[in-house]
């Protein structure tokens, strides 16, 4: 019977290996900020993350371990978590942008009332961005025009951002 070998990497070593390999190919290089992340791939997300987390900590699937549990000893965020602050964030710097700039014009023009005979094209999401955004603000009774009005000023915004993960945090 071979010895099990035992990985002498301390735990705060993978943490760091994961938050600095394993999160930024999931959160930059595929675009999380720009998601519209539905309840079925937010679920999703979250269970790679733990997948994740428990491979670190060691926990098998047999152990019976509460995900609280497993972000309380790793300190760690649930990735829809991460991915709702990211696309706050970038929600956020859009409206401070020139309107001269495509972003702030397309940002500005999809939150004005859509013609009523417009209808989404066959085949597109019905969860567009705007939409999540509006579902990330939706505890906080932010619409989308007072958060673009609060969005110009960036320590009110952080503080609403900040909020908003708090609010995606709790179990």
């Amino acid at each position: 019977m071979p010895s099990q070998r035992r990985s002498s990497i301390s735990l705060v070593t993978k943490l760091r290996l994961y938050n600095v390999y394993s999160l930024p190919v999931l959160l930059h290089v595929y675009g999380s900020d720009t998601w519209s992340v539905t309840e079925a791939s937010r679920q999703r997300l979250d269970a790679f993350g733990q997948w994740c987390l428990r491979r670190i900590l060691r926990i098998p699937y047999t152990a019976h371990v509460t995900n609280v549990s497993v972000w309380s000893q790793t300190n760690q965020p649930p990735v829809s978590s991460l991915i709702q602050q990211r696309r706050l964030k970038l929600f956020g710097h859009i409206p401070k942008a020139a309107a001269s700039e495509d972003h702030s014009r397309v940002l500005r023009a999809s939150t004005d009332r859509l013609p009523v005979d417009w209808r989404r094209p066959r085949g597109r999401p019905r969860q567009s961005w705007l939409r999540t955004i509006e579902s990330d603000l939706k505890p906080l009774n932010l619409g989308l025009h007072s958060a673009l009005r609060r969005a110009t000023d960036r320590p009110s915004w952080q503080r609403i951002v900040e909020t908003a993960t708090l609010f995606e945090r709790a179990p």
